[in-house]
C-alpha cells in the first residue's frame, strides 16, 4: 500500500481595494480555496481539459474578465465564453476543494487598521 503524504493546499485571491481612498470599491473580498493534497483531482483535472479542449481553448481563465469579455476573452463570442464558463462551474461541483469567502462593507469599517 502506498502512503501518500498529506499536505494542505490554500490558494487565496482577493477582490476590490483594500484602501479608502475617492474611488475605491465599497466592498473588500478575500477568498480561500482549501484542498487537502491527499484528495487526488486528475480525474476532475482530465475531465476540465477535455471540455475546455472541446470548445478549443487551451488557455488561463481568469473569471472577471471572462463575464465581463475582456483581456484574453475580448475577440471570443459568447457560446465560446459560456462553454468555458460552464467548464469551470462543473469542475469546481465535481472537485473536492472548500472555498472561504470573507467580504468586507467598507462602510461599517471606516479605515485601515479596522479591516486589518
Amino acid at each position: 500500500m502506498v502512503k501518500i503524504k498529506r499536505r494542505l493546499n490554500i490558494f487565496v485571491d482577493e477582490s476590490g481595494d483594500f484602501g479608502f481612498v475617492k474611488g475605491s470599491s465599497m466592498l473588500y473580498g478575500v477568498s480561500l480555496t482549501v484542498h487537502e493534497s491527499g484528495d487526488l483531482i486528475e480525474n476532475e483535472l482530465a475531465y476540465l481539459n477535455s471540455k475546455l479542449n472541446a470548445s478549443g481553448y487551451d488557455g488561463m481563465i481568469h473569471l472577471a474578465d471572462l463575464v465581463a469579455r475582456r483581456g484574453d476573452y475580448v475577440y471570443l463570442d459568447f457560446k465560446k465564453r459560456k462553454n468555458i464558463f460552464w467548464s469551470i462551474f462543473h469542475f469546481s461541483k465535481r472537485v473536492k476543494v472548500k472555498v472561504h469567502t470573507i467580504i468586507v462593507d467598507k462602510r461599517f469599517k471606516n479605515d485601515k487598521v479596522r479591516i486589518k
